[in-house]
């Protein structure tokens, strides 16, 4: 009997260990507040099992062996740190959020939610200021495709945008600078390029010498002097792409899930800057 024993043990022991059971992996680039109120937002929506690994508490080696070991049946990647690691992924589907830096694929097994809004929420800003010439800083290569959708929009609107192309940050304040007397207000996108810590400080000082609003995509930029900020909901982001997630679990490929905006704007204005330049807010976002 006590032979039985021990060679059942041994047997329990050789056999090979199961994979941890759930169904999403999800990649976030750093413990950071935004990143885990997008995180709540998913879990809201989508009831899936799923994993929080933090890569700012792994090595890459560790992603790969957990893919490997694993098998989630999808990954969710926050941040783009993330986006990076999931990208170089084979075999798995995967769903971005809070990435700036997504490339523009016409089929792949990746889809998200991206950090730019509708144009239209913005133009509807600069409609309720009334700005007709709206100047715009950006890098074709990261907001090309962006900016051809805000002047098929702004021509429909009676807007007319007025662009300087930069290829590297150190470009932005000589391109601002050939904005002015040209332009009622600025819009400042979240391209990386553009709009960095080293070019910030420029755009404030354009906007304060040509005494223009600055309509921005960041709270933060408010409190340096920026007019309207449209924000996003973090929280609501996250149920977006958890009801991705979900269709994903339930059967609908990813190649046949369109990149979403966010659907949630959160305005926020600066009413001392306003005040100085005797604009008045409308309804705009």
């Amino acid at each position: 009997m006590q032979f039985l024993r021990i060679l059942l043990v041994g047997v329990l022991l050789l056999a090979p260990l199961p994979a941890t059971a759930y169904d999403i992996l999800v990649l976030q680039s750093l413990r950071e507040k935004g990143y885990d109120e997008a995180v709540k937002g998913v879990k809201r929506e989508c009831q899936a099992t799923m994993r929080t690994v933090v890569l700012s508490d792994y090595a890459e080696t560790d992603i790969t062996r957990i893919m490997r070991e694993e098998h989630p049946r999808l990954v969710i990647a926050v941040g783009d740190r993330a986006l990076e690691v999931a990208e170089k992924l084979r075999n798995t589907p995967v769903l971005y959020m809070m990435a700036l830096n997504v490339k523009q694929r016409p089929k792949s097994s990746m889809t998200g939610v991206g950090m730019l809004f509708d144009p239209v929420k913005y133009l509807s800003v600069f409609d309720s200021i009334g700005s007709k010439r709206v100047g715009v800083v950006c890098d074709p290569s990261k907001s090309g495709a962006y900016l051809k959708r805000a002047q098929a929009a702004a021509r429909r609107n009676g807007i007319n945008l007025v662009v300087r192309e930069v290829h590297s940050p150190r470009e932005t304040p000589a391109m601002l600078d050939s904005l002015r007397g040209k332009v009622d207000a600025l819009w400042m996108l979240p391209d990386v390029t553009a709009v960095s810590p080293a070019t910030t400080e420029a755009y404030f000082l354009f906007t304060q010498g040509e005494r223009v609003p600055l309509v921005t995509f960041a709270e933060v930029y408010l409190s340096m002097g920026g007019a309207v900020a449209l924000g996003i909901d973090r929280f609501d982001i996250g149920k977006q792409l958890g009801e991705m997630a979900q269709s994903v679990l339930d059967g609908t490929p990813v190649d046949q899930i369109p990149t979403q905006s966010p659907r949630r704007a959160l305005l926020k204005a600066n009413d001392g800057v306003l005040r100085q330049l005797r604009i008045s807010l409308g309804g705009g976002g």
